[in-house]
């Protein structure tokens, strides 16, 4: 299932709070990787908080760095 690309869930999303997001993407406005895709920035994995995010768990997702690996399928 495709997790909604919706103001709603990029409400509850917390990619702002995980170590791996970086500068880039803050300027570039970037979240809600699981349903957006891959970050257009260079990032270095320094940990990953997918798990704890209500939108991985309201969706039924098991996938981490949705930054790095792409939108959930």
């Amino acid at each position: 299932m495709k997790v909604a690309n919706t103001k709603e869930n990029l409400m509850k999303c917390i990619c702002g709070n995980c170590p791996t997001y970086n500068e880039c993407m803050k300027e570039k406005m970037e979240g809600l990787f699981c349903a957006r895709g891959k970050a257009t920035c260079a990032l270095e994995k320094k940990g990953c908080i997918c798990g704890e995010c209500p939108v991985q768990s309201e969706n039924d997702l098991d996938g981490m760095y949705y930054c790095n690996a792409g939108e959930a399928e």
